[in-house]
Formats: C-alpha cells, structure tokens, sequence
C-alpha cells in the first residue's frame, strides 16, 4: 500500500513540473491550468499500473504524461478544431493511453504462484497492453463518437455561436459580453 501513495505521489509532482516547464519554455510563463491538467494526467497514467511501478517508473510516466498534456492540449484546440475548454481529451485519454502502455514497458509484476521467475517477461505484457489500446482506439472511440454524433442530430450538445460570446452566466452578472469581444458589425 505505501507504493501507491509514493508513486502517486512522484507522478503527479513530476508531471506538473514537467507542464509548468514546457508552457514556460512555449509560452514565456508557466500556465496554471496546463500545470492543474498535468498533474491530472500524471495521477491518471500512474494509476493504470500504480502498484506494479518502480518508483523511478513512476516518476517516468508522470513526466511523460505531463508533457503530453502540455503540448496536447493546445494543439487539440488550434490544429485539430477540438473544443474542449477543460482539456479532458488530452488528460485522461492521452494519460490513460500513455499510461496503459507504460505497464507494459515498466511494470515489474510478481511471479505467479508455482513459476521460477521473479519476473514476467515483459513482452507478453507489452502485448496484452497494445492489444487493450488497440481496441479502445478502434472499437470504443469510433462507437462513442459515432452516437455523439448521433445525439448531436436529435439533441444538438452546443449553443449557438451568439449564446457562446454573449455567456449566459455573464448576463446574471449584469455584463453583457466577455472582455475583449467585439460585435461583429
């Protein structure tokens, strides 16, 4: 039990270090809610194979998660067209991907019962991994997409461009558009 405290622990300070230090370097100063989303995805990727990870493996998948999300969700927004104001997509689904594949290259699990190694041979993991990604990215993401799609048709999931500058929750205030945001006339 004290494993999964430390290597918590070290992933999630890892990847917000890591965060803090690649929106400085892109952006001139570090970005709070890269470095939130980083430490987020650090926790997310250790979790997959918590107990099983070295502590200095830990600290390698936190890192990686963190400079994912740092680099993801920008390119997410700008590049790809993704809206996705909280980054979720690049927190937890880049994170739990990196972090699944990182069981496989970094765990160390236990011998089984009866076996005369002290480890299993890691690309017999490697592979249950890949094989467990492989059918997220081709199975689970097409079908989700595909009936958020679907729901988008019968029950549209946005407002209306004009409601997005306006901000509902800005009106209740007394304020009647975002700083910054012009009309269009």
């Amino acid at each position: 039990m004290g494993r999964v405290g430390v290597n918590t622990t070290l992933a999630g300070a890892a990847a917000v270090f890591l965060s803090l230090s690649i929106t400085r370097w892109r952006f001139g100063k570090p970005d709070a809610s890269l470095a939130a989303n980083g430490w987020v995805a650090g926790l997310v990727a250790c979790s997959a194979g918590c107990p099983f990870f070295p502590p200095a493996a830990a600290v390698l998948v936190g890192a990686v998660a963190g400079a994912l999300v740092a680099v993801a969700v920008p390119w997410f927004e700008s590049k790809l067209y993704i809206h996705d104001p909280g980054g979720a997509i690049a927190v937890h689904g880049l994170g739990g991907l990196w972090g699944v594949l990182a069981v496989g290259y970094l765990a160390k699990f236990p011998a089984s019962v009866g076996q005369a190694t002290d480890l299993r041979q890691p690309t017999d993991q490697w592979l249950a991994q890949m094989i467990g990604v492989a059918s997220v990215v081709g199975f689970v993401l097409p079908l989700s997409y595909g009936l958020n799609r679907l729901l988008n048709i019968v029950c549209p999931q946005r407002v209306p461009m004009e409601a997005e500058c306006i901000r509902n929750g800005f009106i209740r205030i007394g304020r009647k558009r975002l700083p910054g945001v012009h009309d269009s006339q």
